[in-house]
């Protein structure tokens, strides 16, 4: 029998505080994913229009367009999407605590213990999000997630929902972290230092739910097929498609570089994800962890406040990553239209000067292209991973470039239309994850 979300939270931060990584316990995962949603007041603080509320997660969570489970529908092709669990959206249950403080580890308690009573099991669900009023509470962060776990809470302010902090926080039950760049501005590798810079090319990187996932974060989850993935084991020249692109073919370059995979992946905009990324982008995998993968940017651009073209960071036609000490090096022969040209040259052996010819493209719409199933999260985890509150938000398009912040459909209650949010400052501590005390071991952020 699985434990549940909040029994494996306790027992995996016990592990966390004892200094040694809980890991994610991996499963097959079903395709449809239940999720119940709980909405719950405090002693202090409620909902002021629940019927209102509930409508609105309906929507968020559920909806056929813009909302949790289209976004995933759409960057898994159909491996994976979320469902309501049995017992629905619930009318807010009351929790006998106040909402100042915060305490994301009372909160799950407590809803945990109400479901209980309720009926509702473990059994009954892969995730639980909890959603509650957010005037008195004083949270520091958007929105929470357990890393590989089941849990996400998402505070609400007035009559939306932050779509980006959604998705994002849900990335971290799927076991991705935040993900950061490192700067390797001579393109040797060996030399690539740590950055604390977003990579801008996933939700989880400050990239907004304009993003899809990166091939890394694809990879994680088994999202890509072998096939679409290749697993470089010899020097040899390929031609990658877009991540998200039409037609079959290799999507992703899983490289060998020593201890770390170099993944290499070629964006460009497709349906409604990727308008702002495109071309090659490199990622190192630090001991084959692909949820902890690092943009490789040769740049020195600030792309926290950069206006430039999509592709301002993307590997340019020419362009070498080496590792003399490793024998690697990576080289982009051509790009454009949706794919590019890619040379690996492994044991100091050179990389031919052709890609073999490609198959005819087919359908990948089809039942028989599916994607493979993701591994099933673990119910619970010991690194409750958040999204930052924005600072202030800003006023139009024009400040949110400035600031570098991305724009973000919130869903709101009332008529009204989409509500644009800076979240330039939802990564406000660049991919830093604060630590916080709370009533069940020190949690990350």
């Amino acid at each position: 029998m699985r434990l549940s979300p909040r029994t494996l939270l306790i027992s995996a931060t016990a592990v966390a505080l004892a200094g040694i990584a809980a890991p994610a316990q991996a499963a097959d995962s079903p395709k449809e994913r239940r999720v119940q949603v709980v909405m719950v007041n405090f002693s202090d603080s409620t909902f002021p229009d629940p019927a209102a509320t509930k409508s609105l997660l309906q929507k968020s969570y559920f909806g056929e367009s813009k909302s949790l489970t289209s976004y995933y529908n759409e960057v898994t092709r159909g491996a994976t999407t979320f469902e309501a669990a049995g017992g629905g959206i619930l009318d807010p249950i009351e929790l006998p605590m106040s909402a100042a403080g915060c305490d994301s580890s009372k909160i799950s308690d407590l809803t945990y213990q109400a479901l209980e009573k309720k009926g509702i099991t473990e059994e009954d669900y892969e995730h639980v999000s909890i959603v509650f009023p957010n005037q008195k509470t004083d949270c520091d962060y958007l929105a929470l997630g357990s890393v590989g776990g089941g849990t996400t809470w998402m505070p609400i302010d007035g009559a939306e929902i932050s779509m980006t902090a959604l998705v994002h926080e849900f990335g971290h039950n799927f076991g991705y972290s935040h993900q950061l760049r490192e700067r390797c501005t001579s393109a040797d590798l060996a030399s690539c230092k740590p950055s604390e810079d977003t990579s801008h090319k996933t939700p989880m990187g400050g990239g907004g739910w304009a993003a899809g996932l990166t091939a890394p974060e694809l990879i994680h989850s088994k999202w890509l097929s072998g096939d679409e993935a290749v697993k470089v084991a010899k020097s040899g020249t390929y031609t990658v498609r877009s991540l998200y692109g039409s037609g079959a073919g290799v999507r992703a370059l899983d490289i060998p570089l020593g201890e770390d995979r170099l993944v290499v992946e070629v964006r460009g905009a497709s349906g409604t994800v990727d308008g702002r990324i495109s071309g090659v982008h490199a990622y190192r995998a630090p001991k084959g962890d692909y949820a902890e993968a690092a943009l490789v940017d040769t740049t020195d651009a600030d792309h926290w406040s950069d206006k430039g073209a999509a592709d301002a960071d993307a590997l340019a036609e020419g362009t070498t990553l080496t590792d003399a000490g490793e024998q690697v090096s990576v080289k982009v022969l051509a790009s454009g239209e949706g794919k590019a040209t890619v040379a690996v040259s492994l044991d100091g052996v050179p990389a031919p000067a052709e890609a073999p010819a490609e198959k005819p493209a087919q359908d990948t719409t089809s039942g028989d292209s599916a994607q493979k199933p993701a591994e099933k999260p673990a119910s619970g985890a010991g690194t409750l991973t958040g999204t930052e509150r924005p600072a202030a938000p800003a006023s139009d398009d024009e400040e949110l470039a400035e600031t570098g912040a991305e724009s973000d459909t919130a869903v709101p209650v009332a008529a009204g239309g989409a509500l644009l949010l800076a979240l330039g400052a939802v990564f406000a501590a660049r991919g830093r994850r604060r630590a916080a005390t709370a009533r069940s071991g020190r949690h990350s952020r």
